[in-house]
């Protein structure tokens, strides 16, 4: 017997050992492409597919073996940087295949990290998000810190460039944290000055210095011995690093420095430095130098110092770096409102303007309006009203990508963690499986059957188990939705029961109010009214927002009808085309179109006397009309019916971008018809 399990013991060891060989145990190294990443020309990028068309049918070809990995890792890095996506996603794909099959983590998250880059170049952001993700979760999976910090700052570089400067931060201070135990790993060069950048949105501009500084430390410690960066690289990463300190000295308004920087920047500079960065580090020389000259009251000529400026724009313009060429034509506005000479200054933060409003840039956008509006004298009505739109529409931007990549986050890392639960079940019923059929083999030759139905008997020991431990997960899972769920909605009838109500009291009692200024009067009114609206759809999103991410639309509407009663046993009828699909609408949408149709279905029970109530969804060119008609006793049109259901009901109907049609006559009936666009 003890021999027995001294050689199953044995067995068990090889089959691990069999396992485990299959990992890969190459250690990558940092990707400088990614993080010094250029954008290049659409004729640049067609080129190089065109260049690397041999390579990639080649690759395409190859068998997945060992021998083949390096080929394909190696046209895939540069397909990347292409618009060639037909080729770029066979690639990936079998790259993907291959890794998986053999367990090569390394192989898979390089791969998951190209297809982020793809992304990237595209600007399709959250699928670059979803796929850093993806990456830095097999990098968890086997461990690797150093990985994980950079993928943090690459998100962190993502959401910055997003607009969401306070994520941005956090991830930001992640990828520090983990990364102050690899010395020689070069994003710290970079991750110091995107914290920076963070803190200067936020107008914190010495704090940002610190960090600016603690970049130029690390670089100078490394400038002599470049066991960080070589030479080249090392170079270029302080022209860009003093520029930005410049910059950071120039809104301290400590312009002497500015000047140092700047010209300390200059020296870092040679033959293969863009020559669009050039021209901002001079730029900025000449900035400063006539903001030192406007202080000392000099007689100065402004034109001779924006000159730089506009020659700065011209050639961020012609190379198509739209960061440059904003900040360029928005300098020159500042500096010709210094000079006093509002007429160019006003044309230059219009170039602004336009130019961010053709590439969708709101924030740019944003900052060109706020700079008219404040600066000209005249009647500006109608640019406060654009600053006012485009303002709520940042925050509805804002709102909708911070839920949209938590919840990217949050589901990539669950299915991560449920593949990564599944793959290690199936690992270990690989290793019993093989330690069961050789035990058994070698058990047919000395114990026979007894043997047998001992392993037999422990296979369904096993299985009783596993399937205990999945109920638990199950459990577990159900109790912590329903909690999130409590949470939510006790936080939702909070907003709606105090937020809202004390809105409308002071709306209320306001209008009660009488004032020498009723037409400020007016203005407080509808701000307090649009606030309790907007309150409310903010209390009704928390509730509902997930109410149909697991329910298809139809299905709730099924439901819903279902469910009713009243004392006239009326019959609840649906009609729905099945041409009509509404489950791509947004969330918010959905919710508006349910309340609306259970609002008029509680007033057919109220008031109808109705046997039949008829909902029906019919297609009509881009919309969906959408009827609800009882043959109930209806009530007489002109007569007066401003209760608060029909108003809830008419105000989401605006929301949807249609309107309440009601038609009634009595003893005939009534129907309600609203519409809803579709795509």
């Amino acid at each position: 017997m003890k021999r027995l399990r001294q050689i199953n013991f044995l067995l068990v060891v090889i089959a691990l050992l069999l396992v485990n060989c299959t990992r890969s145990k190459i250690v990558s190294e940092t990707d400088y492409d990614q993080l010094y990443a250029i954008w290049y020309d659409n004729d640049y990028k067609d080129s190089l597919a065109q260049t690397l068309q041999p390579a990639v049918q080649r690759a395409l070809t190859l068998s997945n073996t060992a021998d083949n990995r390096a080929s394909i890792d190696s046209v895939l890095n540069e397909l990347r940087w292409t618009r060639d996506s037909v080729s770029f996603h066979k690639l990936s794909r079998k790259a993907i295949k291959y890794a998986k099959s053999k367990s090569d983590e390394y192989m898979l998250a390089n791969a998951y990290n190209d297809i982020g880059m793809y992304y990237h170049d595209l600007n399709v952001m959250d699928s670059t998000f979803y796929y850093y993700i993806k990456a830095e979760n097999v990098y968890k999976q086997v461990g690797d810190s150093m990985k994980i910090g950079e993928m943090e700052f690459y998100q962190a570089r993502l959401l910055f460039e997003k607009g969401l400067h306070m994520e941005s931060e956090v991830k930001v201070s992640n990828a520090l944290h983990i990364l102050k135990d690899y010395p020689l790993n070069p994003i710290p060069f970079e991750a110091n000055q995107l914290m920076a950048l963070c803190l200067l949105e936020r107008n914190d501009y010495k704090e940002a210095k610190k960090y600016m500084l603690e970049a130029l430390a690390l670089m100078q410690k490394d400038f002599k011995q470049n066991k960080v960066l070589d030479k080249p690289r090392l170079v270029l990463a302080l022209s860009m690093l003093y520029l930005n300190l410049s910059e950071v000295s120039y809104l301290l308004k400590n312009y002497s420095e500015a000047i140092n920087y700047a010209k300390v920047g200059l020296t870092y500079t040679n033959s293969d430095t863009p020559d669009v960065m050039i021209g901002v580090i001079k730029s900025y020389i000449a900035m400063s130098n006539m903001c030192l000259a406007i202080e000392t009251h000099d007689n100065i000529d402004g034109e001779e110092y924006i000159k730089e400026i506009r020659k700065t724009y011209e050639e961020a313009k012609r190379v198509n770096n739209l960061y440059f060429t904003n900040a360029m034509a928005m300098t020159a506005a500042e500096l010709y409102l210094k000079i006093n000479d509002s007429v160019k200054a006003f044309e230059w933060a219009e170039k602004s303007f336009e130019l961010s409003k053709e590439r969708d840039i709101k924030v740019a956008q944003r900052r060109a309006l706020e700079f008219l509006v404040l600066n000209k004298e005249y009647d500006n009505k109608e640019q406060v009203r654009q600053i006012i739109e485009l303002g709520r529409d940042l925050e509805e931007q804002d709102y909708a990508t911070r839920n949209r990549f938590a919840r990217i986050a949050y589901e990539t890392e669950r299915i991560e963690t449920e593949n990564s639960q599944l793959r290690n079940m199936i690992s270990t019923i690989v290793s019993i499986s093989l330690v069961i059929v050789l035990t058994l083999v070698i058990g047919v030759y000395v114990y026979r059957l007894k043997n047998k139905n001992k392993e037999i008997r422990f296979i369904k020991d096993q299985q009783e188990a596993n399937e205990s431990i999945y109920q638990l997960i199950l459990e577990r899972s159900v109790i912590a939705t329903e909690v999130k769920n409590n949470v939510r909605n006790k936080i939702a009838k909070d907003i709606h029961d105090g937020v809202v109500n004390g809105i409308f009291t002071i709306r209320f009692n306001l209008q009660q109010l009488k004032s020498e200024n009723e037409d400020m009067k007016g203005i407080l009114v509808n701000e307090l009214q649009s606030l309790e609206k907007r309150t409310r759809d903010i209390s009704h999103s928390l509730i509902d927002n997930e109410l149909f991410e697991h329910n298809k639309f139809v299905s709730l509407i099924e439901d819903l009808l279902a469910l009713q009663k009243n004392q006239w046993n009326t019959e609840f009828l649906l009609d729905y085309e099945n041409a009509v699909d509404l489950e791509d609408l947004p969330a918010l949408d959905k919710v508006n179109t349910y309340f609306i149709i259970r609002e008029a279905i509680q007033n057919v029970n109220k008031y109808s006397q109705a046997s039949i109530c008829k909902v029906s969804f019919t297609k009509e060119k881009k919309n969906v009309v959408i009827k609800i008609k009882d043959n109930g006793v209806g009530f007489d049109e002109g007569s007066s019916r401003d209760g608060m259901g029909l108003q809830n009901m008419n105000e989401r109907a605006i929301a949807l971008h249609s309107e309440l049609i009601i038609h009634s006559k009595k003893g005939m009936g009534t129907e309600l018809m609203f519409k809803i666009k579709i795509k």
